[in-house]
């Protein structure tokens, strides 16, 4: 019995590990794009201050060329600045995956302060249903991008 209640604590610590990680890095991706300037017209660079933020895409720096995210900094940034269009422009995913990527906090605050139990079956398609989905939109997107409209 105590160790049925040691196994129950320890995936309870574990569910709230993996939300404070979830939560945490969804809290940067939605904030950060708020204190970095958009990138200049032309410019595939965004900027903190006066520091230009060198590419972080691996794939753009091992190979020059594009990956199904390639984009999505400048998008959030511009979007974070009231540029819808430039945010569009920079990846046509941007809005809805900055939508989604804010969905989160809320989510993961709700599950943080109900533990494992407040993983309801609705909140369990919010939060994985769309990734299959999203996924492919990337790629799709990506593949439009480099062999329809380059």
């Amino acid at each position: 019995m105590a160790e049925d209640n040691n196994i129950a604590a320890q995936r309870c610590r574990q569910f709230r590990t993996n939300q404070l990680i979830q939560l945490f890095f969804a809290t940067l991706m939605v904030t950060l794009p708020f204190f970095l300037a958009p990138a200049y017209p032309g410019e595939d660079r965004v900027a903190l201050g006066s520091w230009r933020v060198p590419p972080v895409c691996p794939h753009r720096v091992l190979y020059d060329g594009s990956c199904p995210g390639c984009g999505l900094i400048r998008s959030f940034t511009a979007l974070a600045h009231g540029q819808f269009r430039a945010s569009f422009d920079y990846h046509r995913l941007g809005i809805p995956l900055f939508l989604l990527v804010a969905l989160q906090i809320p989510l993961r605050l709700h599950l943080l302060k109900k533990g494992p139990d407040g993983m309801s079956p609705t909140i369990f398609k919010i939060l994985y249903r769309p990734v299959p989905i999203l996924v492919a939109l990337l790629i799709i997107n990506w593949l439009i991008g480099e062999f329809i409209c380059p």
